[in-house]
């Protein structure tokens, strides 16, 4: 990659942009906690007794992470769910562990913009993992061709999951993490989340964006 990064500090810095930690969503009430089928908790439970100390990143993404995405797209038609896309553009090249995007008209699922959120999947390391997800929302802004619309930015261990927005020059990290351990106020959240990318994606329909 050409550049070296060190820090979520160090890319703010580079990119000129403004941080600041506020809650850019309303998550405190009640009505976002959502039903969990017991498939899926049985799944999430399955894979929580049988995760190892030396099982990875990738263990989590697939049995945790991946489920709890999947079970939320499903209730959103307009979006689609990637796993390691390679996005480019400039001087920056990147892979999302997952990214959300607007629905190609087609039917036809290929990456199409509005990109939407990005997603990265960490081990205990949430300030590198911060950074990557920071300079993955840079190149979706750049891709999509307008520092209007926002993009979602996820960070997540599996068991805990960070939320933070990218928007014009204003990096927003929410204060709250929010735990595996209480599902369905997790899925409620995620729900939301996906809910304002079909907002942000209705908006860009009326407003003739492509």
């Amino acid at each position: 990659m050409p550049y070296n990064f060190n820090s979520l500090k160090d890319v703010i810095a580079h990119y000129h942009l403004h941080y600041q930690i506020a809650e850019f969503m309303d998550f405190g009430g009640r009505e976002l906690s959502t039903t969990v089928s017991a498939g899926l908790k049985e799944e999430i439970r399955f894979a929580l007794l049988n995760r190892g100390e030396d099982d990875k990143e990738a263990f989590t993404a697939e049995f945790i992470i991946v489920p709890l995405l999947k079970e939320v797209w499903k209730k959103h038609p307009q979006l689609n769910l990637f796993s390691h896309v390679q996005l480019k553009v400039e001087d920056l090249t990147v892979v999302p562990d997952y990214l959300v995007t607007a629905k190609d008209p087609s039917g036809y699922k290929t990456v199409c913009k509005p990109l939407l959120i990005t997603i990265e999947a960490k081990n205990e390391k949430f300030e590198e993992g911060w950074f990557q997800a920071l300079l993955q929302a840079i190149v979706c802004q750049k891709i999509n061709g307008t520092e209007d619309l926002p993009i979602f930015v996820m960070v997540t261990t599996g068991d805990l999951w960070q939320i933070g927005k990218l928007e014009k020059q204003q990096f927003i990290k929410h204060p709250w993490s929010f735990s595996l351990h209480h599902l369905e106020e997790l899925l409620g959240i995620l729900d939301a989340l996906f809910r304002e990318c079909e907002k942000v994606l209705s908006v860009e329909m009326r407003t003739g964006g492509s």
